[in-house]
């Protein structure tokens, strides 16, 4: 889930780029931070714990589904 959240929001880049667009660029950059991805992570033993222990989410795919559709959202902006 990790991997498929990071290649979405990386395939995003050109087109963000060329929009010049402040607001969207900055957007983009701030869905980069990496607690997103870390929420999603499905590790487990302790590892596990930590990523649970800080989640705003019920679970990782709570945390990926939210992921997506916010990245799915900012798609539609760019088309």
């Amino acid at each position: 889930m990790q991997m498929a959240c990071f290649n979405e929001l990386k395939n995003m880049s050109r087109k963000i780029k060329e929009t010049g667009d402040k607001n969207l660029l900055d957007t983009w950059r701030r869905l980069q931070t990496s607690d997103h991805l870390y929420y999603v992570s499905t590790k487990g033993m302790e590892d596990g714990n930590v990523h649970a222990y800080f989640s705003p989410y019920d679970g990782p795919y709570d945390g990926f589904i939210n992921y997506m559709n916010i990245l799915q959202d900012l798609k539609q902006k760019l088309d």
